[in-house]
């Protein structure tokens, strides 16, 4: 009894092992030269999140992110960053970064600084979409900053 379950085993062993592994790649196609993109950005106004529709050699990609405030100021628009700060001081937190989240993560990206943090919470997401749709710096700021 006990062969015949010792060989059970090695058996179920072996039949698992000669599976195929399935592994999921995600395609898309997104680069700063020839993406274009569209977005119904006029509904992100008093948002934090944000979505556009962008296409590549025919290929169009949904990408969605998030709009923030911060204390953080850019070194430039368009500048990149991995983390950002906000103060407690909620004035000090007027500086718009956006960050794609699908389908891939990008870094934050610094668009400017407005008149004041009640200002920046209102345009933030509205302005990472419009900038999606119609500037190329921007884009490629986004997708060029990719991380995992």
């Amino acid at each position: 009894m006990k062969k015949h379950l010792i060989l059970a085993g090695v058996l179920s062993v072996a039949i698992i092992q000669s599976q195929p592994v399935m592994a999921v790649t995600k395609c898309v196609a997104l680069n700063s030269s020839s993406t274009t993109c569209t977005s119904s950005y006029l509904q992100y106004e008093y948002h934090t999140n944000w979505a556009a529709t962008c296409t590549t050699n025919g290929v169009s990609t949904p990408i969605s992110g998030i709009g923030i405030c911060s204390s953080t100021e850019g070194a430039a628009p368009f500048a990149t960053a991995t983390e950002l700060d906000t103060s407690v001081a909620s004035d000090d937190n007027k500086h718009c970064w956006c960050k794609m989240t699908s389908p891939v993560v990008s870094r934050w990206v610094f668009l400017g600084s407005d008149t004041s943090a009640g200002n920046c919470a209102r345009n933030c997401a509205y302005s990472c979409a419009g900038n999606a749709q119609h500037t190329v710096p921007f884009r490629s700021a986004l997708f060029g900053s990719l991380s995992d």
